[in-house]
């Protein structure tokens, strides 16, 4: 069981802003201009120059050996992440519909989270500072299934089974590294030090990757930003080489006070008890926090 609760935790680890149970945040390389190749015109021999001219005349010209100039160093420190046009797409408020699957194409069914997946919402804030990119989520899951309920206590915290559904936060943080956009981190999970990177492909275009120690696949994520304000992100999960998950992620950037009334109204529909705002941690335990500080300012205002 152990496996399949770090992989849920894990699923979400996308800067880009990813799900609690299948790892944003998102939340990256552009792609390099190719190098322009310049033709040039071929100088023709007078004619009145003999063969034996032209030979004395090369062997005669000293060689002139050119080296190019070194590539600059990367300052890490100055760079500016909203110099470039994905993070400029990407940085806001945005709320979404998710559907998480499991390893054979059914709506994903957590031991340890007793909600639905099929269809819930995320709610996420990528503030990006300088070199770096902060990404808090919240995410909102309806009541099981009555008919699903072993009883009326298969829930997490307060509530009622196939009554009252649930939330989890969950936080993710990278920073450049490099001076083309792309970032990198560290994802800390049941003792083990995980490699995340976040590549542009182009100005629509961002993957996002998560590696085991040993260098293999947990994750694969693309996100692709059209040029509406909306966003669309699919992850595919592996577990030593074996596919485990997927998931169909729409999203839509909102203004601030858009987002914390989606949130209001989402938290009404799914009967969400108060206590239980933000109330637990990516791994289904209490996150003792409360909506303010997991997402750094006041909601309310």
């Amino acid at each position: 069981m152990a496996w399949r609760i770090f992989l849920t935790l894990i699923a979400c680890g996308s800067i880009m802003a990813c799900n609690s149970d299948n790892a944003n945040a998102v939340k990256v390389n552009t792609t390099p201009e190719p190098v322009q190749s310049e033709s040039v015109e071929a100088q023709t021999v007078d004619d009145s120059l003999s063969e034996s001219e032209s030979e004395s005349e090369s062997e005669s010209e000293p060689e002139i050996l050119t080296q190019s100039a070194p590539e600059p160093e990367c300052d890490l420190e100055s760079v500016n992440l909203l110099d470039f046009v994905p993070w400029q797409r990407e940085e806001g408020w945005w709320v979404g519909e998710y559907t998480f699957l499991g390893a054979d194409g059914d709506p994903n069914v957590s031991a340890s989270w007793p909600y639905r997946y099929d269809h819930y919402r995320g709610f996420i804030h990528l503030e990006v500072i300088g070199n770096s990119i902060k990404q808090r989520n919240v995410f909102l899951y309806p009541a099981k299934n009555s008919s699903e309920c072993d009883s009326a206590q298969d829930v997490v915290g307060s509530g009622i089974c196939g009554d009252n559904g649930n939330e989890k936060v969950f936080s993710a943080d990278q920073s450049a590294s490099d001076c083309d956009g792309n970032l990198s981190g560290p994802f800390e999970a049941f003792g083990m030090t995980l490699s995340t990177t976040t590549t542009l492909i182009g100005d629509d275009t961002v993957l996002y990757q998560v590696r085991l120690p040993d260098g293999s696949f947990t994750q694969n994520q693309l996100t692709t930003l059209p040029p509406n304000d909306t966003r669309v992100r699919t992850a595919q999960g592996f577990f030593m080489g074996v596919s485990t998950y997927a998931s169909y992620y729409r999203e839509r950037k909102v203004t601030k006070e858009e987002f914390v009334q989606l949130l209001e109204e989402t938290r009404q529909e799914y009967n969400i008890l108060e206590l239980d705002y933000c109330g637990y941690d990516s791994g289904g335990s209490p996150s003792n926090v409360s909506c303010d500080e997991h997402f750094g300012v006041a909601l309310g205002d």
